[in-house]
């Protein structure tokens, strides 16, 4: 029987695969579009489990969004206190937010403020009040070690915000020759390349190369 697998499993063991499985495809699903049948089959778990840790649909978005905004300011800060230079910073900034796109992206927030205009609210002033301003710190962090070019953040943080929001539309375009992965990565690099000063494209590339 397809149910039998999570005898063994806990209250917060099941309750944690339900949330990683949805995180995992939240973007092909929609935020509204999918169904949770869809969900409990693909876990081999009835409906009226998922319902009994989640009492809506809005509530089950709600955890998982949350919960990838709670990880990613963490590790935003993570990144920051790590003993690593700037431009190493921005790529596991890049690695960091390219799991969580989702919530960092305008295309997502914009179809989440659709279905769940206070859920889109709750993200975009966390946003704004703590992942925000330290991005603005490395770029801070950079100008001062002569790495990055002297620009405003504004500036810097508006055009990543819009190239994510390409990025978003390209994974919807079925007809793309390029996966996801591999226009985020063209997109950050393309990105990083423009605001690096030559000292910062020079550990750029010899970042790239040791990667390799």
């Amino acid at each position: 029987m397809k149910y039998l697998e999570i005898i063994n499993q806990n209250d917060d063991e099941l309750k944690l695969r339900i949330l990683e499985h949805l995180a995992k495809n939240f973007f092909n699903y929609g935020f509204r579009n999918f169904a949770v049948v869809q969900i409990a089959n693909e876990l081999h778990i009835s409906k009226k489990t998922i319902y009994k840790y989640f009492r809506t649909k809005e509530e089950l978005i709600r955890t998982v969004l949350i919960k990838q905004l709670t990880v990613a300011y963490s590790e935003v800060v993570t990144i920051i206190q790590a003993r690593s230079n700037i431009v190493e910073k921005f790529i596991d900034l890049s690695n960091m937010v390219e799991e969580y796109f989702t919530i960092f992206n305008e295309e997502s927030l914009k179809r989440l403020k659709y279905h769940f205009p206070q859920l889109a609210n709750y993200i975009e002033q966390f946003r704004i009040d703590r992942i925000v301003p330290l991005i603005g710190l490395l770029l801070k962090l950079g100008k001062r070690k002569n790495l990055i070019l002297d620009m405003p953040d504004e500036i810097v943080l508006k055009v990543f915000s819009s190239a994510l929001g390409a990025i978003a539309e390209s994974k919807s375009d079925s007809t793309s020759k390029f996966s996801y992965h591999q226009i985020f990565r063209q997109a950050f690099n393309m990105l990083l390349n423009g605001i690096l000063t030559k000292k910062g494209k020079q550990l750029l590339n010899y970042k790239l190369e040791v990667i390799k």
